[in-house]
């Protein structure tokens, strides 16, 4: 039996073109599992190491968090002037310089600072990696960027699986080395990862370059994206809020809500994860006939029946059926996510006016930041007045994301639809 050749094994996977980007997919998967370590542990080592009160803690990562919020309209410019890898190498090393202190800072200025600093550096990557991934895909043929967002999408999701069960080994040990451990390795990871994008050299000038300003184009009209694609970013955060919603709630509502196992949380959440590492290259395959726009239509109406189905589960479901409902409930939410990820990221690459790719993905970036921020503080305004609440909301959400798509899809070039 003779073994596969690497085109074939590429075709097997639908993998994109990889020459020359190996060294950035393990860049980003060294730097998910690293993530995936340390960011269940990260407030358990504020109050455990850091020695800071709970209230404290979070208020301090919140409020950092929202400090960065600005930071993607800046790199955009910043993009544009040095290229999206060297932003991605630098956010890489702010990420590892701010947890590192964080091994030494015990008192509040001091994590403060080093909390800050991470958060500017994880802004920094997610406003500059969608850049760095559609100008790899540009180098392979026109669908090359779906299956680009879709393998890296993987990656990601793989490192953090992994590193979310190495978290879950670290706990074994007692005292307060794991919450070290955990840090520590994740600020290793980052710097592995800056080192590898160190040595990573895209194959050829990147797209992100701004061209000259012109009477007819003003560099002004780089800063801020058009009105048709803030719309996208607006619609964009519709959807995130979907995708975001179920890793704010279920644990709660499975607990409280259903009056469930809370020992079937974690296998939830881990199919969740599994489905999403391995099943966005077959989903993008499968649906490369069709548009972008409705492939993300077709996810915003499947969520939208999850919603209604997993509140459903809390009215109608006896005590015998609430566990396979709820995998059910996983398994549906999963397909939405599967079909909306990939496709919304190239969609928004190129929906883009041309030589402005960079600042606008960097204004992307808001629509999951904005998601980030209220899907917790919805879920639980709306929990606390009934547990079925939040899922009948997100089933709203995602109707009127669909709706919102597609209305702003006609503003928007007509050739982003469909690579």
């Amino acid at each position: 039996m003779t073994r596969p050749t690497r085109q074939e094994t590429r075709t097997m996977f639908d993998l994109p073109g990889l020459r020359r980007h190996v060294p950035l997919a393990v860049a980003l998967g060294v730097d998910s599992i690293g993530t995936g370590i340390s960011g269940p542990l990260l407030l358990l080592f504020l109050t455990r190491v850091a020695d800071l009160p709970l209230a404290q803690a979070g208020l301090t990562l919140s409020a950092t968090f929202a400090v960065a919020l600005v930071v993607p309209a800046i790199v955009g410019q910043v993009v544009t002037r040095t290229g999206g890898r060297n932003v991605l190498l630098a956010a890489q090393v702010l990420q590892a310089a701010g947890l590192a202190g964080l091994l030494v800072a015990r008192d509040l200025p001091a994590v403060a600072a080093c909390t800050l600093v991470a958060a500017i550096g994880q802004r920094a990557f997610w406003s500059s990696v969608f850049a760095v991934i559609a100008d790899a895909s540009d180098s392979g043929p026109a669908d090359d960027k779906d299956r680009w967002f879709a393998l890296t999408n993987m990656v990601q999701n793989t490192g953090y699986a992994l590193g979310a069960l190495t978290a879950g080994a670290l706990l074994l040990i007692p005292g307060d080395l794991p919450y070290l451990l955990a840090v520590g390795t994740n600020a290793a990871c980052f710097a592995v990862s800056a080192l590898l994008l160190l040595g990573y050299r895209p194959n050829r000038q990147e797209h992100t370059e701004t061209p000259a300003a012109t009477p007819a184009a003003p560099i002004r009209a780089h800063r801020i994206p058009s009105w048709p694609y803030l719309g996208l970013i607006g619609v964009g955060a519709l959807f995130a809020f979907c995708s975001t919603i179920l890793g704010s709630g279920l644990g709660v509502y499975v607990v409280d809500g259903l009056a469930g196992p809370a020992a079937v949380v974690g296998p939830l959440l881990a199919i969740n994860t599994v489905l999403s590492a391995f099943g966005q290259a077959p989903a993008v395959r499968l649906t490369r006939r069709y548009s972008r726009v409705r492939v993300m239509v077709v996810a915003g109406l499947i969520w939208c029946v999850w919603g209604l189905y997993t509140a459903a589960l809390g009215i109608a479901a006896p005590a015998t059926l609430i566990v396979p409902g709820l995998v059910l409930s996983v398994l549906v939410y999963s397909v939405a996510e599967l079909l909306h990820g990939p496709r919304s990221i190239a969609y928004a690459a190129d929906a883009a006016p041309a030589g402005q790719r960079s600042t606008y993905l960097s204004w992307f970036q808001y629509s999951f930041a904005i998601a980030n921020i209220a899907a917790p503080g919805v879920f639980a305004a709306t929990f606390t007045v009934d547990p079925e609440l939040p899922w009948v909301v997100t089933a709203v959400v995602a109707l009127v994301a669909c709706v919102g798509l597609v209305l702003v899809a006609k503003a928007l070039p007509p050739q982003a639809r469909r690579p």
